[in-house]
């Protein structure tokens, strides 16, 4: 196997969690490890940087044969610390998962209360058509703290049956929600199955009931109404009927209740609310003493327990991940501001020099200009001379201004050689004379 970072390990260990939990943590073949790889190319591509199957396969498959996808304790002591979370950002997404239960728990609260007022007003309206009462008295319902103004603030229909347009949930990755369509066949699933354990319990302990209602199935009538059945009558079945639990039946029929309600008004749940609602469920079953059931459900609640806390895994190494990513983008942010900064400063430092040139070249424009035209007391006695006479305008401008550079240096020669031609003329001139 080529040589792979502890560090990638781990995140490859911790992104295909999911995949080969359960039966496939059984899988050795290398052609079906590969497979379920390639089913799940485009998560392992977000979950692993830089991801490539080649190099995953062989280290999923040395994580299979170890069976570090089937315990804990071998994989805690293959990564040391993986199960242990930030505690900063513990913290953060508790509060976050606090605030959306809160908020789900108030449109909850609504939408008992309004179904609650609804069933007793039918109760209401059929003792009076059959001219005496009906032994099914409203069961309680659990009071749960609810801020009033918060709940107004919804402004959900009051019709039971009714579709409530419940936003869904933002995009941030915290708090943890399953996909709707797979929390709604989760709840689904299990009212049916609450509906027919809770059939069969009251088919062989409440039977009259049962004809007396006209309620030969199931499906005869939603999880509500068993539970509305089940909780008057519980108080007069024999000893030992149902089984000990550390929840009141009450409790449990009331929480139950909230399956039926958050699938059929399609409200958003956190994946750990709808564990909890399922947790609920398995107690409910093993307290009707529905051993198959109870097995069912329970094996339910652990895979469900188990994905979300893959969920969560694979929602903290994303956000690591983006935490890093930031980071480097911070650093080259910053680097770039410096460079600005830098680019900024040179190119102040740069004007500054041109601005400076200039300045000279404009002075020595200046003194060029003005030398040449100004007439000093030396060019005037030079001038006074009878050599002035003689002498041509440029050379008297080169008597009375001091001209720099090249310009001065050519004028004095000039002026030199003027000089010697005339001195030689009038030594030719003397000698001529003399003869």
């Amino acid at each position: 196997m080529e040589t792979v970072p502890s560090a990638e390990q781990r995140q490859i260990f911790l992104a295909c969690r999911a995949i080969f939990s359960g039966t496939n943590a059984n899988i050795r073949k290398t052609k079906t490890i590969r497979a379920h790889l390639e089913n799940h190319h485009d998560s392992l591509q977000a979950l692993i940087p830089s991801y490539n199957i080649w190099r995953t396969l062989p280290v999923v498959k040395y994580f299979l044969e170890k069976g570090l996808f089937q315990s804990n304790s071998k994989a805690q002591v293959e990564f040391p610390g993986f199960l242990e979370p930030c505690s900063v950002r513990q913290t953060q997404h508790a509060a976050l998962e606090q605030e959306a239960s809160r908020s789900a728990a108030q449109v909850l609260q609504e939408v008992t209360e309004t179904y609650e007022a609804q069933q007793c007003q039918e109760e209401e309206e059929n003792k009076k058509g059959n001219g005496g009462p009906v032994p099914e008295p409203a069961m309680a319902s659990i009071p749960i703290a609810v801020d009033s103004g918060a709940v107004a603030e919804h402004g959900w229909a009051n019709a039971s049956d009714q579709t409530l347009s419940a936003e869904r949930p933002p995009a941030p990755l915290f708090p943890l929600y399953l996909p709707y369509h797979t929390q709604h066949h989760i709840l689904t699933t299990v009212q049916k199955v609450l509906e027919e354990c809770i059939f069969d319990f009251c088919q062989k302990w409440l039977p009259d009931e049962l004809a007396r209602r006209g309620w030969d199935c199931a499906a005869a009538v939603e999880l509500s109404k068993w539970t509305r059945l089940l909780g008057p009558w519980a108080s007069q079945l024999p000893d030992g009927t149902l089984r000990p639990s550390d929840l009141a039946l009450e409790t449990m029929l009331a929480t139950v209740v909230k399956i039926r309600h958050t699938a059929v008004h399609r409200l958003p749940t956190t994946a750990q609310g709808v564990c909890d609602l399922v947790a609920v469920a398995v107690k409910l079953a093993a307290t009707l003493g529905d051993a198959l059931r109870t097995a069912q459900l329970d094996d339910l609640h652990c895979d469900l327990q188990e994905k979300v806390q893959i969920l969560e895994s694979n929602k903290s190494l994303l956000e690591a991940n983006l935490a890093c990513q930031l980071d480097s983008i911070q650093a080259e942010r910053e680097q770039l501001d410096r460079r600005e900064q830098a680019l900024r400063a040179k190119t102040i430092q740069d004007d500054g020099e041109n601005k400076r040139m200039v300045g000279l070249l404009v002075e020595r424009s200046l003194d060029q200009i003005f030398n040449l035209c100004a007439v000093g007391p030396e060019a005037e006695t030079d001038c006074s001379s009878g050599f002035a006479v003689i002498l041509p305008e440029w050379t008297r401008g080169l008597l009375r201004g001091r001209t720099v550079g090249r310009s001065s240096g050519l004028g004095l020669r000039v002026f030199g050689v003027l000089c010697g031609l005339l001195l030689l003329a009038w030594v030719v001139w003397h000698r001529a004379s003399m003869d």
